[in-house]
């Protein structure tokens, strides 16, 4: 063997033995699947449950999801629940949202078994809530008082009431889209005096929506109105100065995204 072939066989020597000394690479480690759907798109607050169902790819059975909502514009994602998986790979989450606005659910399925973790598409739902219509900051409101008011010896709390009767009444508030329906009760108080009368009628952006005449011992209970697309609401009241009577809408509630 001559020099240079020598050499030749000392440098393939060495390149094959750095081969062999080199770490190495891992793998990426494969991630969860994990697929989520909810029952409902639109919810309402303190009423409505949310479930968020799934799957687990692979099945990982008897392990722990985590159900994440995010709020409005928040950026970060608050955990709201886990539960097991079931043995077939599927899961059931549950929510019932306590505030209105809408919202994002995913669910996370954390790393384990060499499996890394993985995360749901979000889900969106909006949720919509019932509020007091008396609490809201009204527009013009002539003759009428907001307070608590006895109707077939009932108290109504929260009610819009007429001051002097005989004197037309009215109340404006700006929904600005963001409600879907007005529920309220409709009568003339106790205080009124027998054969007095009067009358209610409830518009949206200057449609009337309904409208009842009001008698003692005439109770429109309960009415719900929808207020879908709807800017302003107006609430328009009578009554006769003689009998003396006084008309109410009783804990009216408006059901609003925000």
């Amino acid at each position: 063997m001559n020099r240079i072939t020598a050499l030749a066989a000392t440098v393939a020597l060495a390149a094959g033995s750095l081969a062999l000394s080199a770490p190495a690479q891992a793998a990426p480690a494969a991630a969860y699947k994990v697929t989520a759907k909810a029952n409902i798109e639109v919810a309402v607050a303190k009423e409505d449950t949310v479930k968020v169902r799934g799957r687990v790819t692979p099945k990982a059975a008897g392990q722990k999801v985590v159900l994440q909502q995010r709020v409005g514009k928040k950026k970060t994602w608050k955990v709201t629940g886990n539960v097991k998986v079931k043995n077939n790979g599927t899961y059931l989450l549950k929510d019932t949202p306590s505030t209105p606005g809408p919202r994002e659910y995913r669910v996370l399925k954390p790393a384990s078994n060499g499996i890394a973790k993985g995360f749901s598409k979000p889900v969106a739902v909006e949720v919509y809530k019932w509020e007091k219509l008396a609490y809201r900051t009204s527009g013009p409101r002539v003759n009428l008082d907001a307070t608590g008011v006895l109707i077939g010896a009932d108290y109504f709390g929260q009610s819009l009431a007429t001051t002097t009767s005989g004197e037309p009444a009215s109340v404006e508030y700006t929904l600005g889209r963001k409600c879907t329906a007005l529920r309220a009760t409709y009568a003339l108080t106790d205080s009124s005096a027998t054969g007095s009368s009067g009358a209610v009628t409830v518009s949206a952006d200057g449609a009337v929506l309904a409208t009842h005449p009001l008698a003692v011992g005439t109770v429109v209970a309960d009415e719900v109105l929808d207020l879908s697309g709807v800017f302003r609401l107006k609430i328009d009241l009578s009554t006769t100065a003689t009998p003396v009577a006084v008309a109410a809408v009783a804990t009216p509630e408006v059901l609003c995204t925000r």
